[in-house]
């Protein structure tokens, strides 16, 4: 039998497990039951030891990642380092509506003149006056021009995301330059307009509209516009067909298109002035009277009984309307 010698601190090899084996051959039951208590032993400390191993893992994962749960789907694990903050499931956020919307500073208005429909009565500047005025038989709002020339309504009149109508007669007095009788907004451009304007070097009367994104659409009419005498002018605006369209004294005269019309500031409705580049302009010169608005399409037959005036009312009231025969 070989013998091994101790040797930088190596030790003889361990025989390999086995059933003990006495000298003469025969196993040695003794021995063979000690060996079999130590295997139980090693397996029960093994089972410990697994036992303990899943306890810390699950403690880990409770610390150091989870499964994000909502609406019963399971969302893909996300792993945090120590010290990160855990994420929580919260609702819709509540936000607060917008702040109302400031239109440009306008001058003092002095007095009031309330609507014979709708709930928006018109503010008045200081030179703006009511009083009667030949060849219309009610009352009319006289506007000499200049900043203090105007009146306006403190809260909108119509959406102009949808389609409307808006109807004034008017009577100018000087024979040149821009001039805006009725419009609607008080931001950085008007929404719509009714007015005279240079066109081809002719003066004429207009329809027209702010365009989203920038630019307007124009309905022009088919003669210049005339001086020192009352005219009907309406505005169809028919959102569904995008398409607007200009009437004077109760006849067709052209039509535009445009995707859509932008809405200005609060609004507002204006008598005598509309909103360009951030500032008034376009003041008015002569008289405006009858000012009515609808918010939707007015058919051709009831444009045409406008002209007639009060005698024969449109078959559809207004939403607003001033100053009426």
């Amino acid at each position: 039998m070989a013998h091994w010698q101790q040797q930088g601190g190596f030790q003889p090899p361990v025989p390999p497990p086995g059933p003990a084996v006495s000298p003469a051959g025969t196993p040695n039951w003794e021995a063979l039951a000690e060996q079999n208590e130590q295997s139980a032993k090693r397996g029960r400390r093994l089972k410990l030891i697994g036992v303990v191993t899943a306890v810390v893992v699950v403690a880990a994962a409770g610390g150091g990642g989870y499964w994000y749960y909502q609406h019963g789907k399971e969302k893909t694990p996300t792993a945090h380092g120590p010290g990160s903050p855990t994420p929580t499931v919260t609702g819709p956020s509540n936000t607060t509506s917008a702040p109302p919307l400031k239109g440009i500073d306008s001058p003092p208005t002095v007095g009031s003149l309330p609507a014979k429909k709708g709930a928006a009565a018109l503010n008045l500047g200081a030179d703006a006056k009511q009083g009667t005025m030949a060849g219309f038989s009610g009352q009319v709002l006289k506007l000499p021009s200049g900043q203090d020339s105007f009146a306006s309504t403190s809260t909108s009149v119509v959406e102009v995301n949808k389609s409307f109508t808006v109807s004034a007669r008017v009577l100018v007095d000087v024979p040149n330059g821009n001039r805006s009788a009725v419009s609607q907004g008080d931001g950085q451009y008007y929404s719509f307009a009714l007015g005279r304007a240079g066109n081809n070097g002719h003066d004429q009367w207009y329809f027209k509209v702010q365009v989203p994104g920038g630019g307007s659409a124009i309905a022009w009419s088919k003669g210049d516009a005339t001086v020192n005498q009352w005219v009907l002018l309406t505005g169809v605006y028919d959102d569904p067909s995008g398409q607007l369209t200009l009437y004077v004294n109760g006849a067709p005269q052209s039509s535009a298109k445009s995707a859509g019309v932008q809405p200005s500031g609060s609004n507002s409705l204006q008598v005598g002035r509309l909103s360009s580049n951030s500032q008034w302009a376009d003041p008015w010169h002569g008289a405006v009277a009858d000012i009515q608005v609808w918010d939707q399409v007015l058919p051709e037959a009831d444009i045409v009984k406008i002209v007639a005036g009060p005698s024969s009312p449109p078959s559809i009231a207004p939403t607003g309307a001033w100053l009426g025969g």
